[in-house]
């Protein structure tokens, strides 16, 4: 009789007594003949979870390294430099103030001239290794009497690295001039506070909160707030909510007798407009 066993997919034929060592025939995976018995290799359950083990300490050696590198800029301090700008600034010019990222600061005075005090803020471990990064940024102030320009001015974006070191510098600007002078500000990503200007007013804030302090409400004859996403608040009389929040909230006054206008655009952030 003729006995045919598989062992690991492989058919052997023949006498178990005289059949040849090698086997022959072996089977397609996935048939079984009639009658065959399949024996196959069991794996062992300890070698999965051996791997799994090891890809989970592999996994904590990676976040353990990640710690190490991000726990120094975690720690960094704020270091500072000061400058001081001025030029002269008639009541009937225009400010137009350009700038990237830090806080601003503008209040209106009776004096026939424009200050400017620039803060230069770098986050780094030490003096040392912030001094370096304060020539990142320039300050440029162009213009007199009926136009004047301020800007800050950082390095180009480079296409692989377009957002490398901006995150550490950047500069708080504080700013006097003319109360009836008007005013256009362009800022990317900060906050922004105004007081006692009564001229015309246009500003836009990609993000961050803006705060509006009208000096007198019988002398404003428009106001136009909008933020794509945020929060708009007055405690004027205005023709829309008063307060309103989540996506597109505006509000909007009028009178007819006033004769300054204000125009805020907020992509993300708030809109606060009072007035003392």
């Amino acid at each position: 009789m003729v006995s045919r066993v598989i062992t690991d997919n492989v058919v052997l034929e023949g006498d178990p007594l005289t059949r040849p060592d090698k086997p022959r025939h072996p089977l397609p995976q996935g048939r079984e003949g009639p009658g065959l018995v399949i024996l196959r290799k069991r794996e062992s359950s300890k070698r999965g979870s051996s791997t799994s083990w090891q890809s989970k300490k592999w996994l904590l050696y990676v976040f353990c390294a990640l710690c190490v590198a991000v726990a120094p800029k975690l720690r960094a301090d704020e270091f500072s430099q000061t400058a001081h700008y001025a030029v002269r600034m008639f009541s009937v010019g225009t400010l137009t103030l350009d700038t990237r990222t830090g806080d601003i600061f503008i209040e209106g005075w009776d004096e026939p001239r424009l200050e400017v005090e620039a803060e230069k803020v770098v986050r780094a471990n030490s003096a040392a290794k912030a001094e370096p990064f304060y020539d990142n940024v320039r300050i440029e102030l162009e213009g007199q009497d009926k136009a004047v320009r301020l800007r800050t001015v950082y390095p180009p974006r480079k296409l692989w690295r377009p957002f490398r070191d901006e995150s550490k510098l950047s500069v708080n600007l504080r700013i006097k001039m003319p109360f009836e002078a008007n005013l256009k500000v362009h800022c990317v990503d900060g906050d922004v506070r105004i007081m006692g200007i009564t001229g015309h007013e246009v500003l836009l804030v990609n993000y961050g909160d803006v705060e509006i302090d009208v000096p007198d409400v019988y002398h404003l004859r428009s106001l136009a707030a909008h933020a794509w996403v945020g929060y708009v608040q007055t405690d004027l009389h205005s023709t829309g909510d008063q307060d309103s929040a989540g996506l597109h909230p505006r509000l909007s006054f009028w009178n007819s007798m006033g004769s300054q206008d204000i125009s805020v655009k907020v992509r993300m952030g708030g809109v606060w407009v009072y007035s003392y």
